[in-house]
C-alpha cells in the first residue's frame, strides 16, 4: 500500500514445518520497522524505503570438527582469522562475517563465565547455578534462611513530578532492621533534570547514577554504539551532574542504559577507562532459582 503496514515474512505452517509465506499487516498508524522487525508508530520507522531486510553472513563458530588453527575463527566464506579480529568495528574476512556475530551473546571475545575456583572472598563471589552462598558449605547458614537484600533504584529525569513520590516512598519513619533509613539509587538523565533536587537527593543520603545525556529512544544506538558514544552519553552525564548538582564527593560511579540495552565491550571498556565501578543494566530472567 506504499505506507509500510503490509509485509509477508517466512512462516513453518504445520507438524511438517512447511515454509510458506504469511502476511502481517500493522495496525492504522503504525508502520512496520524493518531492522526492528515489529510494528512501531509511523513517525519513528525511518526505513519504509526499503523492501527488504538483506541477510548477514555470518561466521562459522560451531564446527563438528576444528577447522583452524588455535587462536583463530573461521569467517563465513571458510577464511581463518585471528579471534582478537572479530568484532573490533573493522571488517577482517573478506565478506564482512566477523562483525555479524557480536551481540552480548554471540561476541566470541566475550568475558568469561565466572569461575567459582577463581573468584574468591573476600574481593569476589559467584555461584554458577544460584543455589550457594556465602557461609552456607561450612554450615554456618542454611540456603532457606539467607539475609535479603532488597534495593531500589529509579532511572530518568528528577523533577518536581517524582520528587513527591520519593518523598513519599523514603521518610524518617521507613527503616531498615538496623535501624537506618531506607535510601535508593537514582541513575540521573540529563533530559527534564531539576538539578537542585538531584543535589537534595544527594544531600539525603541517596546514591547517584548516570543514564545518559539523550536517551535515546533507538534500541540500536546503545547495543551498536560505538566506544566514543558511550562515551559522551555516560561520562558526559556525569560531568554534568557533578557540575550542575555539585557533587564533588566522587560517588557518582554506576551506571545504567537506557531500555537496559548495554553495550558489551565498548560500554565495558569506556566504564574501565573513566573509573565507573559497576553497571545495572543487565537482566535475569524470572525464576525459582536466583541468579
Amino acid at each position: 500500500e506504499g505506507d509500510c503496514r503490509s509485509v509477508v515474512r517466512c512462516d513453518k505452517a504445520g507438524i511438517a514445518g512447511t515454509i510458506r509465506l504469511a502476511k502481517v499487516k500493522c495496525p492504522s498508524g503504525l508502520a512496520f520497522d524493518l531492522e526492528r522487525q515489529t510494528c512501531d508508530w509511523k513517525a519513528k520507522v525511518d526505513n519504509c524505503d526499503r523492501l527488504s531486510k538483506p541477510r548477514r553472513v555470518k561466521p562459522n563458530f560451531n564446527t563438528d570438527e576444528p577447522v583452524c588453527p588455535d587462536g583463530n575463527l573461521q569467517c563465513g566464506n571458510g577464511e581463518c582469522i585471528s579471534q582478537a579480529f572479530f568484532c573490533d568495528q573493522k571488517p577482517d574476512c573478506a565478506d564482512g562475517s566477523d562483525e555479524n556475530a557480536c551481540s552480548v551473546d554471540e561476541d566470541p571475545n566475550k568475558a568469561d563465565v565466572c569461575n567459582p575456583s577463581e573468584c574468591l572472598l573476600p574481593d569476589c563471589f559467584c555461584s554458577a547455578d544460584g543455589t550457594t552462598a556465602p557461609g552456607v558449605e561450612g554450615g554456618k547458614l542454611e540456603i532457606s534462611n539467607l539475609p535479603m537484600m532488597i534495593t531500589f533504584t529509579f532511572n530518568g529525569a528528577v523533577n518536581d513530578e517524582n520528587v513527591r513520590v520519593y518523598d513519599k516512598l523514603f521518610h524518617g519513619e521507613r527503616l531498615n532492621p538496623n535501624g537506618c533509613t531506607a535510601k535508593a539509587t537514582y541513575f540521573v538523565s540529563h533530559k527534564y533534570s531539576n538539578y537542585s533536587a538531584v543535589q537534595e537527593l544527594h544531600r539525603k543520603g541517596h546514591e547517584i547514577g548516570v543514564f545518559s545525556i539523550t536517551n535515546d529512544e533507538d534500541p540500536k544506538y546503545w547495543t551498536e554504539g560505538s566506544y566514543d558514544n558511550w562515551l559522551a552519553e555516560m561520562a558526559g552525564d556525569r560531568l554534568i551532574i557533578e557540575r550542575f548538582a555539585n557533587i564533588t564527593d566522587g560517588t557518582v560511579v554506576g551506571v545504567r542504559a537506557p531500555y537496559l540495552r548495554i553495550g558489551g565491550n565498548e560500554q565495558f571498556n569506556m566504564m574501565t577507562d573513566q573509573f565507573f565501578a559497576y553497571d545495572s543494566s543487565i537482566t535475569a530472567p524470572l525464576g525459582r532459582v536466583p541468579l
